[in-house]
C-alpha cells in the first residue's frame, strides 16, 4: 500500500508541476489513457476505493483540475478492472456490465469537467484539450462497436460528439485571449475530430454547420496552423465536395493534402503514412477521372491496392473499352460502395464510352454528319448490345455534360459535331 500512494503522489506531484509552469505538453500526456504513466497506475488505482482516490487528488490540486484528474484515474481503473473481467460498473452500483462503455461514460464526463473552466484557460492548455477529447473519440468508438456485438443500443460516439462540439465553440469564439495565447489555434484540430466523428457515424451533413461556423469564426490563416491541421482539414473538405460532385474543389483539397502529406521518420511511421496516402488517392484518382487525368502506370505500381480498385478502370477509359469497363464495375461493386466511390466511378463510364465514340469519329475521318447506327455498331463490337434509344440517350448525356460538341437530329437519325474540337479537352469541361 506505501508503494501505491508513493506512486500516485509522485504522479500528483508531475501534474502538480505542469500547472504550476504551464507546461501544456507534458500535462497532456499525464491524462492519456496509452500515456506510460498509464500502464503504471492502472495496478495502483485498480487495488484502491473510488473514494480514496478521490480524497488524495483533491487534497493535492484545486478542485477543477481535481475534478479532471480523478475523471482520468476512474478511467484509468475501469480499463484495469476491464482486462480483469471485473466491470468498474458494479461497484458504483449503476448496474452496467460493459466495461468499455463505462469507460467511454468516464471520458465524456472527464472531458466536460475540462470544458466547464476551459474558457478561462489559454492557448497553453489545447494539448490537454486534444489529449482529453482524442481518448474520448477512441473510447466511445470502441464502446460503440462493443455494445454492437453483444446486441446493446450503441449511442456513446454520439454523445462525445456533443462534447466536442462544445470544445469546438470554446475554442472557435474566444475574442478576448491576445492572439498568440488564443484557444482559437485550438480550433482546426478539434474540427477535424468532429469530421472524423462525423463520418464514422455517418452524418456528414453536420460538417456543414461546423464549416460556416468556421467561415465565420475569424480565425487566422488556416496556412498558419499546424500542417497536420491543415491536410486533415483539407481531406475532410476535399471528400466532402467529392460527396456534393464538386469535383474541381475536391481535387484541388485532396491535391493539396496528398501533396502536403508528411513524411515518416521510422517503418511504423512511414507505414502510418502511407496508409494515409493510399486513403487521400481512394478519392483523388476517381475525381481525376471525373476531370480528365488518369493516373500513370508508376502510380499503380507503387500503390498495388489502388490498382486493384481503379487500374482497369483507368485501362478502359484510355482505350474506350466499355466492356471492361462494366465488367470491372460490376466485379469491385462492393468494394466500391464500401470506400464511398462507387458513384463517381460509375459516373465515369461515360468517358469510357466517349472514348469509343471518338474512335468511331476518327475512323469516319472527323467527319460532322455520322448515322447514330454506327454509334451502335461500336459498342456491339465491344460487347455492348444496347438499343437505339439507350445510343441516343447516352449521346444526349455526352452533349448536355459537354463531352462532345453537337447535336442529335433524330429525323435523319445522325450526330451532328461541331467542326472545330467536337471532342475538347475535359481539363475544360465544366463539371
Amino acid at each position: 500500500m506505501a508503494n501505491n500512494r508513493e506512486a500516485l503522489q509522485s504522479y500528483l506531484a508531475r501534474i502538480s508541476n505542469s500547472l504550476d509552469t504551464e507546461n501544456g505538453a507534458l500535462l497532456a500526456s499525464l491524462v492519456k489513457i496509452n500515456d506510460a504513466h498509464a500502464k503504471t497506475l492502472q495496478p495502483v488505482v485498480r487495488s484502491m476505493k473510488v473514494q480514496a482516490l478521490e480524497s488524495t487528488v483533491r487534497n493535492r490540486l484545486d478542485e477543477n483540475w481535481a475534478e479532471v484528474v480523478c475523471g482520468h484515474l476512474k478511467v484509468l481503473k475501469e480499463m484495469a478492472n476491464a482486462t480483469g473481467s471485473n466491470g468498474f460498473g458494479s461497484e458504483s452500483g449503476g448496474g452496467i456490465d460493459i466495461p468499455e462503455v463505462v469507460a467511454a461514460e468516464l471520458q465524456n464526463s472527464t472531458a466536460q469537467a475540462f470544458h466547464q473552466f476551459f474558457p478561462s484557460q489559454t492557448r497553453w492548455c489545447l494539448p490537454v484539450l486534444y489529449a482529453l477529447n482524442g481518448d474520448l473519440w477512441s473510447l466511445s468508438a470502441q464502446a460503440d462497436d462493443v455494445s454492437r456485438k453483444r446486441g446493446s443500443k450503441a449511442g456513446r460516439l454520439e454523445e462525445a460528439a456533443r462534447t466536442m462540439n462544445k470544445a469546438f465553440s470554446y475554442c472557435v469564439t474566444d475574442r478576448f485571449s491576445p492572439l498568440e495565447r488564443s484557444r482559437k489555434w485550438g480550433t482546426y484540430h478539434i474540427v477535424n475530430l468532429l469530421f472524423k466523428t462525423y463520418f464514422k457515424l455517418t452524418q456528414t451533413n453536420l460538417c456543414s454547420t461546423i464549416l460556416r461556423s468556421v467561415a465565420a469564426g475569424d480565425l487566422p490563416d488556416l496556412e498558419r496552423y499546424p500542417i497536420a491541421d491543415q491536410v486533415t482539414f483539407k481531406f475532410y473538405v476535399g471528400v466532402l465536395s467529392f460527396y456534393n460532385e464538386q469535383y474541381k474543389k475536391a481535387e484541388e483539397e485532396l491535391s493539396f493534402a496528398l501533396w502536403h502529406c508528411p513524411t515518416g521518420k521510422g517503418k511504423q511511421a512511414r507505414k502510418r503514412i502511407e496508409k494515409i496516402r493510399i486513403l487521400i488517392l481512394n478519392y483523388l484518382i476517381p475525381t481525376r477521372f471525373i476531370l480528365g487525368f488518369l493516373p500513370s502506370a508508376s502510380l499503380f505500381i507503387k500503390y498495388p491496392a489502388l490498382d486493384y480498385l481503379y487500374g482497369n478502370f483507368a485501362l478502359a477509359i484510355r482505350r474506350g473499352d466499355v466492356r471492361l469497363f462494366d465488367e470491372t464495375l460490376y466485379r469491385l461493386q462492393r468494394d466500391l460502395i464500401n470506400r464511398g466511390t462507387y458513384l463517381t466511378v460509375e459516373r465515369a463510364r461515360a468517358l469510357a464510352a466517349r472514348m469509343l465514340f471518338k474512335k468511331v469519329w476518327l475512323i469516319n475521318q472527323r467527319s460532322t454528319r455520322i448515322p447514330m447506327a454506327q454509334f451502335q455498331r461500336a459498342l456491339h463490337l465491344a460487347g455492348t448490345d444496347v438499343t437505339p434509344d439507350a445510343v441516343a440517350c447516352m449521346l444526349a448525356n455526352m452533349i448536355d455534360k459537354g463531352y462532345l460538341k453537337g447535336y442529335l437530329s433524330f429525323e435523319k437519325q445522325m450526330v451532328v459535331t461541331a467542326k472545330e474540337d467536337p471532342f475538347p479537352n475535359l481539363k475544360v469541361v465544366s463539371v
